[in-house]
């Protein structure tokens, strides 16, 4: 019995080493370990391009969009239009011989929006050389006349020039309708 014991117990240490040798061996070798590891190094390598790929396309987005309102920003302060009540600048946008036509054409400007717009008279009754000028303003600032013009350049197709001082008297009176 005892030789049957030492029989079963050499055959479990040879199946216990043979199955050790069977497992070591198909165990990854240093090859197939190394290869893994680049293969780990290498997907970290692409994950972090990646991320930057996305970054610099995500500022790329961020700096086109700031271009887009700084432009926004721009062209709305290009467009906008400040009146004053004293201001130095207006928009002469037509001359007439005709004080009915300047106020007609006043008025058509009045209709469209232009609540500043006036006529001015220029020249001399007696020397015949009578002009009324229709003009939309005041302004402090020649920028804001510059604006206006622009924006009737774009909307109307008129053009326009800015006069400085040459406004219109206190005591000039529309001809009644």
């Amino acid at each position: 019995m005892r030789n049957s014991s030492i029989r079963l117990t050499l055959l479990f240490l040879i199946a216990a080493a043979l199955s050790m040798m069977v497992l070591h061996g198909c165990g990854p070798s240093e090859e197939e370990l190394r290869e893994q590891e680049r293969a780990r190094q290498q997907a970290v390598q692409d994950s972090l391009e990646l991320a930057y790929e996305q970054e610099m396309e995500q500022m790329r987005q961020d700096s086109i969009e700031q271009a887009r309102q700084d432009s926004i920003a721009e062209a709305e302060a290009r467009a906008q239009v400040v009146y004053s009540d004293d201001g130095a600048y207006s928009l002469q946008i037509e001359s007439w011989r005709s004080r009915t036509k300047a106020e007609a054409q006043m008025n058509l400007w009045k209709e469209r929006g232009y609540d500043r717009a006036f006529v001015a008279e220029f020249g001399s009754a007696e020397s015949g050389d009578l002009w009324f000028r229709v003009r939309i303003g005041r302004f402090d600032d020649r920028q804001y006349a510059e604006n206006l013009k622009e924006k009737l350049m774009e909307e109307y197709g008129t053009d326009s020039w800015i006069a400085r001082g040459d406004l219109p008297d206190e005591d000039y009176e529309p001809t009644a309708d």
